[in-house]
């Protein structure tokens, strides 16, 4: 049973690390009345949100740490299953790699609970800036989902790592 497990739960860590990156392109941001206000996407790469006239400008900055949170399980689980696809016993390397896995989605957790901080933008009102960030707002659902989905990945790959300990 633990070897089919075994074999079976990098197909799913994989699923579930390429479902958080797939959460890049719904809402992760949204005001107290419900409202969505910046998708994964804008929030990570950053974009002009609105501008009035030539006296009002409102840009999102690019966060590396929000790259991080949607990208870094499905990289790290990519070159998992691509390493350890055919090797079908219990190893070492199986072991750091499952190891890793449990520590970049428990860093995407974090880096989900931490979005608003970490999205910044800037407002130029009549030639003078002001930059800021979305601390006040509530996660929406693209990051509710990310940070569920991180959540299970780091189980999963926490399991996947102490079956590595069974001969």
């Amino acid at each position: 049973m633990t070897k089919k497990l075994q074999n079976f739960l990098p197909v799913v860590i994989l699923f579930l690390a390429l479902l958080i990156f797939g959460s890049i392109f719904l809402n992760v941001l949204q005001n107290n009345n419900d409202e969505a206000i910046l998708t994964g996407v804008t929030a990570t790469f950053g974009g002009e949100t609105f501008q009035i006239g030539g006296f009002l400008d409102h840009k999102v900055n690019f966060s590396f740490l929000n790259l991080l949170a949607f990208s870094l399980p499905a990289l790290v689980s990519i070159i998992f299953v691509i390493t350890t696809i055919n090797d079908k016993k219990t190893s070492m390397s199986k072991l750091i790699f499952g190891l890793l896995l449990t520590l970049s989605f428990a860093l995407s957790v974090v880096l989900f609970f931490q979005l608003p901080e970490n999205t910044t933008h800037v407002t130029t009102f009549l030639g003078i800036e002001g930059t800021a960030n979305y601390g006040y707002l509530d996660l929406a659902i693209g990051a509710i989902l990310g940070y569920i989905l991180a959540i299970l990945g780091s189980i999963t790959s926490l399991i996947y790592s102490l079956l590595q300990f069974e001969k």
